[in-house]
């Protein structure tokens, strides 16, 4: 499926997610319908348990919604596989967590480029350059031993 305004990054159409049943069904969720364009910056605020979390994951096909569809630019995420979900996020969505999210058994760089070796990539240095500088790894010591 398509969505006529290709700019959109994100949509969310009437979206609901409930979690459990009957008088134990949490309306984490109820009907948002939600544009998010290419090339722009979005901060999501609200109180706990107001729904930021499930609204982002719903977004990034990490759930699926109860009902109402998630278009990531021209993608229906609800015709997708569990595998290319899993690619479609490896390829095209980036995270950032409240916590860091880091594998402790992987050095800086293995968790850079974790998502570049699922995939059988390997990482072009300029790119790695970039990603170092825009994180702010950029010292000296730091970026040698990240990249040499």
């Amino acid at each position: 499926m398509t969505v006529q305004d290709h700019t959109d990054a994100v949509r969310l159409d009437n979206v609901t997610r409930v979690y459990g049943d009957g008088s134990a069904a949490v309306h984490a969720l109820r009907g948002v319908t939600l544009a998010m364009q290419q090339g722009t910056f979005t901060a999501l605020m609200g109180p706990s348990g107001s729904g930021k979390s499930t609204l982002l994951h719903c977004a990034a096909g990490l759930d699926t919604p109860t009902s109402g569809r998630v278009l990531l630019g021209a993608t229906d995420l609800s015709t997708l596989s569990e595998r290319k979900l899993t690619e479609l996020r490896r390829e095209r969505a980036g995270f950032v967590f409240q916590a860091f999210n880091l594998l402790p058994s992987l050095d800086v760089l293995g968790n850079v480029t974790l998502p570049l070796r699922l995939a059988r990539k390997r990482p072009d240095r300029r790119w790695l350059h970039e990603v170092i500088d825009r994180v702010g790894l950029t010292s000296d010591p730091v970026r040698k031993f990240l990249v040499e």
